[in-house]
């Protein structure tokens, strides 16, 4: 089963605030896709739970059977007659609505692959007027065409999660937060990691540097010459290759912090660069 399809049947356990509530929830299911006029109840991703559910508003709202998930010719033109001019007032009946247009024409991606939650209609008007009433509601959708479609959409993560907990009471948008977070921690994670790898690679780099100078100076004979805060970080780079600059300065005798420590490792270096191929100071 499909996150959308596991979202829907969640949706389809949330109830009604006012009398209006259910009316608005099979208008959007029926109006916003436009299926008005059609006979068959056939939700676009929908699930046994959705039709059960739309099966059961049309019963209680309209007294019509959708036997198989089919209504009769009357049935089909009665419910076009009852809906087909229907706008939510209500908060309530809006987020009914706004519900009702999920399951009808709605699909939400797995969030652990990417963030995507769209409506689609075949009426642009619909489509217009609906993108209309989320931006009421706060959210901030888009609209595309798709072939004979208009698709009303949403790629902010924030937005599709707090969409998908307005339409559920709550219920359905922890799913989406819950991954959300986890990826975001494991994305800081591995942000952490990296930066932690270039950080040691850039250190490992600085050390080898140092070491090959103060190598290069003790074979020109040239380090007892040196001054003694020179050879103190110098003997402590080369017994502690691996320690961070601040560590080193811990070491010293006088606790000096990390620019010290880097102001004298190159002092080192530049003498050392001052030496000839052979080991004697450049003239």
């Amino acid at each position: 089963m499909s996150f959308s399809s596991d979202i829907k049947q969640i949706l389809c356990k949330t109830g009604y605030e006012c009398s209006e509530c259910r009316k608005a929830e099979l208008a959007g299911f029926f109006v916003f896709p436009g299926r008005l006029g059609g006979r068959h109840i056939k939700p676009g991703s929908g699930t046994d739970a959705v039709r059960q559910k739309i099966a059961e508003g049309l019963r209680a709202e309209y007294g019509i059977s959708a036997d198989n998930n089919i209504l009769s010719e009357s049935d089909s033109a009665k419910l076009a007659r009852e809906l087909c001019s229907f706008r939510p007032i209500r908060r309530c009946c809006r987020i009914a609505y706004i519900r009702g247009a999920f399951l009808g024409g709605g699909s939400v991606s797995d969030p652990e692959k990417e963030y995507h939650l769209e409506f689609d209609t075949r009426e642009e008007g619909e489509a217009l007027r609906f993108k209309e009433m989320l931006e009421e509601s706060g959210f901030k959708p888009k609209l595309t065409k798709r072939r004979e479609k208009t698709v009303v959409y949403i790629k902010e993560s924030s937005q599709i999660a707090e969409l998908i907990g307005y339409i559920s009471e709550g219920m359905a948008g922890l799913e989406i937060f819950s991954v959300q977070i986890e990826k975001s921690v494991k994305g800081e994670i591995q942000r952490k990691v990296n930066c932690d790898s270039a950080n040691l690679n850039k250190q490992a780099k600085a050390s080898s540097k140092h070491i090959k100078a103060i190598k290069r100076i003790k074979a020109a004979r040239k380090w007892s010459a040196m001054p003694d805060v020179l050879r103190e970080i110098g003997e402590l780079r080369l017994k502690y290759p691996d320690v961070s600059l601040e560590e080193l300065g811990t070491m010293t005798e006088q606790g000096i912090g990390k620019s010290g420590v880097n102001h004298r490792l190159n002092r080192i270096i530049a003498f050392a660069e001052g030496l000839s191929g052979k080991g004697e100071e450049r003239k």
